[in-house]
């Protein structure tokens, strides 16, 4: 059974994940969890969650956009071999 899923805003998403990431269409925050310890999550308009936790929230963030880039391109993949129009 498929779930109809509703696309977000940028505005709405922004509010949330005020930084806008390199990979198109996603959107990250940091927050420090412990004393010195980071996680770092990303979503995009369509719900899709990457979350790394470690010590260097700057690597953390290379990370996961590292994760939402190899999503999106999973996304392509799988759009070319089933096209949504079936």
């Amino acid at each position: 059974m498929k779930i109809k899923i509703a696309r977000r805003s940028k505005d709405e998403i922004l509010k949330q994940y005020p930084i806008q990431g390199k990979t198109a269409g996603w959107y990250f925050r940091i927050d420090e969890v412990s004393n010195g310890v980071y996680e770092v999550e990303g979503t995009d308009e369509w719900g899709r969650i990457v979350r790394q936790k470690g010590l260097n929230p700057g690597k953390l963030l290379e990370n996961c956009e590292a994760d939402a880039k190899n999503i999106n391109e999973k996304i392509k993949t799988t759009e070319q071999t089933f096209p949504a129009d079936r």
